[in-house]
């Protein structure tokens, strides 16, 4: 089941300046504009939620004095859920309809890349070209359509919007506006029975697949692929207009849905959330929220337009870095000559700890309605599901006062739910058992699928892979469920110590959602239809592994993260959207450097430092990844192959080379696709003279050189072999599997 749209947090405006570096580097950094506004007389509630049947309308009211409404050139809207071609329409005053689409609207960046409307990212800024006349002398009425459903759509929200000059100035002040307050919602239906009749609703009321005709009735509940106690739509902040509305989507009454809102609004659950807010959206601050807060992201205003404007936050020092950037600035260009000298060895160190979730990124990670599985395990496989160890070891039981429905428990012992309320929980986290647990449940998971997608030959087709995502991405919801059900994500130091990151996740469900992890292919049969869209979501779910549990430097072998399989992915989505990340990139490569714990030396093959396990310095020279880091300026770019390569070796240099080897040994490496270069092997040695043309520093070649020789000519004394193929992209394949 998909959610449909819901309310928003925060607008953002076209032009509006958002300084993010604090005294000096402020100024710095980044460029930014302003614009004279005009006064608007009439306050517009926002998000203008748009939901329900097919031609549902909504509509506003925005004065315009008349010397500003003759320069009005366009309507600018930020829209979340406009997922595919003529979903929405606009009207402004008299004028003719306009259907959204991408030929008749221009999409910003970064969104346009990844394939604007229908394309990856849930909530897109776009500017509508105007006629003359269009925009009239006082009040002014927009009407927001929705035109049809697709059979997963029921809606969508105008997050912000405002009219525009030809030199794309605002025209309404940000005063013309004002946010709804989910804090004052109530239950439309406030008497005991109406919400107790909700909750017997969302776990078990007989559903259809969606409101086109001739829709099939389902076997799963609402309770079946949201968190089972409907938490997550409190915690999103979804409305009751918009919880009523999919009740209809479903073959519920009005009424019917009334009731269900009237049970999630009765929740005591926190609402930190929104639904365009992506969750865990990394930004500065994430981590100082209160925990309770802490899935719901930094917002959507920390999902950054350009890439180079996380440099800063990756090397400047903690707390000087306020806000966001500047989002719209007609010149949103870093000053190169301020990053520059922020760059050291310093910040790639692998014993050191880069925090990737206060570094905010150009990647808007998906929203909740993109974590909701469309078509439920039970749906999909049917008895395959419903008899499996995957469907098991979640956890259910029989419920006589809901007539024999299936509603999770925490009866069964041998379930995760039934270890997670266990009185030794504490203990199982401490051993790391908990751990697992979760591996063993998604080693299920595979087992299932396997018959289906993991043999050779598989025909597939949208619903093969469908049905296969579909059954990752509900692991994923229960495993968020589960999460925030029991408390998990604030006791990560009782599983990795006072050294380890206070705020994890224990498991790898993140990675093994995306689709590449059950190979499904690019192309028409992949996520969206189209290649783009598929590695978008293999992008964003691996990037959410990394932000939730990329090891806290306790890796053993391949896990949690495989990291050249991982960073490899980087070019997949290059090859698709032509947009280089080189920022979010090495924010990738420093975390795959520390994921070693620094007192453990090379001795331990599966958790020790070992430099040809790893990514290398040589990504930063190697030609195949030159048009990764084609945004940065050369000085800048130069500085950091320089440093990265220092901390790289400083960090070889702590152990004598003898500790690397010993008779006999051998270790499993990566083959990679030629595609991807060289960027891992540990012979970064034979690259100095690449590194030598980068212009780093002579001196540090030579070190580097001087070093290889030794670990090459020890290596040789021990007939050390590094053979062996890893469970990469790689083994020639750019996919096969991994995780």
């Amino acid at each position: 089941m998909y959610t449909g749209p819901t309310p928003v947090a925060k607008m953002e405006i076209p032009g509006k300046s958002r300084h993010y570096l604090a005294a000096t580097l402020a100024a710095a950094v980044f460029a930014s504009s302003s614009a004279s506004v005009a006064t608007a007389g009439t306050t517009v509630t926002l998000p203008v939620e748009i939901v329900g049947e097919n031609g549902t309308t909504s509509s506003v009211t925005v004065e315009v004095p008349a010397r500003r409404a003759r320069e009005v050139r366009s309507l600018w809207m930020e829209i979340h859920g406009l997922s595919y071609a003529d979903m929405v329409s606009v009207q402004v005053n008299t004028s003719a309809w306009f259907a959204l689409n991408n030929n008749t609207v221009a999409v910003a960046e970064p969104g346009k890349s990844y394939g604007g409307i229908g394309g990856g990212f849930s909530t897109l800024k776009v500017t509508l070209a105007l006629p003359a006349g269009a925009v009239v002398e006082g009040a002014n009425t927009i009407r927001f359509r929705f035109n049809r459903s697709d059979g997963v759509a029921s809606g969508f929200r105008v997050v912000a919007f405002n009219l525009l000059t030809g030199d794309s100035s605002k025209v309404l002040e940000p005063d013309a506006f004002a946010q709804e307050d989910p804090g004052t919602w109530t239950p439309p239906l406030r008497d005991p029975d109406s919400i107790l009749a909700g909750r017997e609703l969302w776990l078990g009321a007989q559903l259809t697949a969606s409101t086109l005709p001739n829709a099939p009735q389902i076997r799963a509940h609402c309770s079946d692929c949201h968190a089972y106690d409907g938490r997550d739509l409190k915690y999103f902040g979804f409305s009751n207009a918009s919880i009523a509305a999919r009740s209809r989507f479903h073959g519920l009454s009005d009424r019917q849905g009334q009731q269900i809102a009237s049970y999630i609004r009765s929740l005591s659950v926190p609402s930190p959330g929104r639904p365009w807010n992506p969750p865990y959206q990394p930004g500065p601050g994430l981590d100082a929220k209160p925990v309770a807060d802490w899935a719901a992201g930094a917002g959507l205003s920390w999902a950054l337009d350009s890439d180079s404007a996380s440099l800063p936050f990756i090397f400047a020092p903690s707390g000087d870095l306020a806000g966001p950037p500047a989002q719209d600035a007609v010149a949103n260009a870093p000053d190169w000559s301020a990053i520059v000298p922020l760059i050291s060895r310093g910040a790639f160190r692998p014993d050191g700890n880069l925090n990737p979730r206060e570094i905010p990124i150009s990647l808007q990670l998906p929203d909740w309605n993109h974590w909701l599985p469309r078509v439920h395990p039970l749906d999909a496989w049917g008895p395959a599901f419903e008899n499996s160890e995957f469907s098991e070891l979640y956890g259910s039981i029989d419920s006589p006062s809901l007539a024999g429905r299936r509603v999770p428990s925490r009866g069964s012992k041998q379930s995760l739910r039934g270890v997670l309320s266990s009185p030794e929980l504490s203990a199982l986290i401490s051993s790391g058992r908990i751990a697992t647990y979760f591996d063993k449940w998604t080693n299920a998971r595979r087992a299932l699928l396997k018959s289906y997608v993991e043999r050779g030959g598989v025909n597939w087709s949208p619903d093969l892979a469908l049905k296969a995502y579909s059954t990752q991405l509900w692991q994923l919801v229960k495993t968020w469920e589960m999460t925030q059900e029991f408390g998990l994500e604030a006791r990560g130091r009782e599983l990795f110590g006072a050294t380890g990151e206070s705020r994890t996740w224990f498991n790898t469900v993140p990675a093994a959602t995306a689709p590449a992890a059950v190979n499904i292919p690019d192309g028409p049969s992949g996520m969206g239809g189209s290649a783009l869209t598929n590695e978008y979501f293999d992008a964003s779910w691996y990037e959410l592994q990394v932000l939730l549990n990329s090891g806290n430097h306790r890796h053993r072998d391949r896990l949690p993260v495989d990291w050249i399989y991982v960073i490899g992915g980087f070019q997949d989505l290059y090859g698709e959207s032509r947009r280089p990340e080189p920022a979010r990139l090495l924010v990738a490569v420093i975390k795959a450097m520390q994921s070693t714990d620094p007192r453990i030396g090379p001795e331990d093959v599966a958790q020790g430092w070992r430099p040809s396990q790893n990514v290398d310095p040589t990504i930063m020279v190697d030609a195949a990844w030159a048009p990764m880091f084609q945004p940065l300026s050369g000085d800048t770019k130069r500085a950091i192959t320089e440093s990265l390569l220092a901390a790289w070796l400083d960090k070889n240099l702590q152990y004598p080379v003898g500790r690397y080897f010993r008779v006999g040994l051998s270790e499993n490496s990566y083959a990679p696709p030629a595609s991807y270069g060289r960027i891992s092997g540990g012979k970064v040695w034979e690259a100095a003279p690449l590194f030598l043309a980068a212009g780093v520093n002579p001196d540090l070649i030579r070190q580097l050189q001087k070093w290889g020789t030794s670990y090459a000519d020890t290596a040789a004394r021990f007939q050390y072999s590094p053979g062996g193929t890893a469970r990469s992209r790689g083994a020639g394949s750019k996919k096969s599997g991994g995780h």
